[in-house]
């Protein structure tokens, strides 16, 4: 009897019913309202509206002359992507973007999550001088922050929950604080207490 107990709770654990947690699945209309999350940063004001917002879907054959995106589109061409939402924030002195993309499954987020790094630090090479390029913990999965100098400072913070991909960016042209990617992480740790609720 006892040898049967033992074998149905290791059955249950296999099959996924031992307490583990499932995994998060995020839909479009999810991403909608998390790309509605204001920039909240320590000391500086931004506008209540967004200057741009929207969604966006696949565009599998689009062409580019861009080699970069090129090659991102190439490396994530057989990973199912569903769609995203966005949200730019901007005034006299600084840009804020929120980009929260659904992917058809957590593995395939997850797949694209490299990729995304590598592009966002040639495109950060590009445009300026990278001076952070660094995994971060305790942000949901797989995080990571790329901090670009040139035309003032440019930080973007990129994370995955499930099969969600979320990006906060800030762009500071003039009066940059001097921990500006402490200060995108408060914008960060927002969104993210957000995807939480919803998951």
């Amino acid at each position: 009897m006892l040898r049967r107990s033992v074998a149905l709770v290791v059955a249950a654990v296999v099959a996924g019913c031992g307490g583990s947690s499932p995994e998060e699945t995020f839909s479009l209309a999810d991403a909608r309202r998390l790309a509605t999350v204001e920039p909240v940063t320590p000391d500086w004001v931004w506008p209540r509206n967004p200057v741009s917002s929207g969604s966006y879907g696949n565009e599998p054959g689009a062409n580019t002359t861009d080699e970069l995106l090129a090659a991102l589109r190439r490396q994530l061409a057989d990973v199912a992507f569903i769609g995203g939402a966005g949200s730019k924030w901007r005034d006299d002195t600084k840009l804020g973007n929120l980009a929260a993309e659904v992917w058809e499954s957590a593995s395939g987020a997850h797949e694209a999550m490299a990729p995304l790094r590598v592009f966002a630090r040639g495109w950060g090479e590009l445009s300026g001088e990278v001076i952070r390029d660094e995994t971060i913990e305790g942000l949901g999965d797989e995080a990571w922050r790329i901090a670009v100098g040139g035309n003032g400072v440019q930080v973007t913070y990129k994370w995955r929950r499930g099969n969600l991909v979320l990006e906060a960016h800030i762009h500071c042209w003039s009066q940059c604080p001097e921990d500006v990617w402490d200060t995108a992480r408060t914008w960060a740790d927002a969104i993210d207490e957000e995807a939480r609720r919803s998951a």
